[in-house]
């Protein structure tokens, strides 16, 4: 597999869980400590390789941009008090990685959303980063699936472990173990019913994909919600071919909630 170079994180949501302040401060943007949300997936991105940062925005979103580029006023402002410290902190957030911005107009669901970032994407294969899951430590979310994926020539997408209760809150996979101790999977479904679920085992928000995916996106009719589901094209694939599944190591929080949010601040100020 040739290296990974782009990802694309979907930000285009409205985030009403967290009205009423996401009216005017996105969620990806909500503070964890001094940190924004959505810095700690860049970063989980770059430190997997990542040169591009494809994200797929609302155009009624701009501050998302906005906060990875230059902002010269502020600059100024910092020179003037000698405030270098601070100077020295953005230019390393401006510097992470090539950030690119695309629109989802409407909201149609994950799977559309990552159909609005093909033409970005070139035909390569990429990384899906959901910006409501973050994995500490780092270095066991993307850049685990990337590694063990590339080494084994598979795409892949990171797996956990759910209770049958929440079995019909996630996309589930289907999967074998192989002789090497390596979940393949075969398919996925979204939302099934407990008895429907082909397995324990959900699709984390980690997706390693093949540039093929945007063909099934664009044939998928709309899933469970009435959206297009990310969930069901990577089914189209994986019966064709198998995914590699890596089971995530790391803790995993739900910043999509205030509660999660509450959770990650705690555990890291702790």
């Amino acid at each position: 597999m040739t290296k990974i170079r782009k990802a694309v994180i979907p930000a285009a949501g409205y985030g009403t869980r967290f009205l009423p302040i996401t009216k005017v401060i996105p969620k990806e943007l909500l503070p964890i400590g001094n940190k924004p949300a959505i810095q700690y997936v860049v970063e989980e991105a770059v430190e997997a390789g990542i040169e591009e940062i494809i994200l797929v925005c609302n155009p009624h979103k701009i501050p998302i941009a906005d906060f990875f580029r230059p902002d010269r006023y502020l600059n100024r402002f910092l020179e003037g008090k000698g405030k270098e410290k601070e100077i020295e902190d953005l230019k390393r957030i401006e510097s992470l990685a090539r950030i690119t911005v695309v629109y989802q107009e409407e909201a149609l669901g994950l799977g559309h959303s990552i159909l609005c970032a093909e033409d970005a994407v070139e035909g390569e294969p990429f990384l899906v980063m959901l910006p409501d899951v973050l994995i500490l430590p780092s270095h066991t979310g993307a850049k685990q699936l990337v590694e063990e994926c590339q080494q084994k020539m598979a795409w892949g997408v990171l797996l956990e472990k759910v209770p049958k209760e929440k079995l019909s809150s996630y996309g589930i996979v289907k999967s074998v173990i192989n002789p090497q101790g390596d979940f393949v999977i075969h398919g996925a479904v979204e939302k099934p019913t407990i008895e429907e679920a082909p397995s324990d085992l959900s699709l984390l928000g980690r997706y390693l994909l093949p540039a093929e995916i945007f063909k099934y996106i664009n044939e998928q009719k709309k899933g469970a919600k009435g959206e297009i589901q990310l969930t069901d094209a990577i089914n189209s694939v994986a019966q064709k071919t198998p995914a590699l599944g890596i089971l995530n190591s790391g803790k995993i929080f739900d910043v999509g909630t205030p509660e999660g949010l509450s959770e990650i601040y705690f555990h890291l100020k702790a």
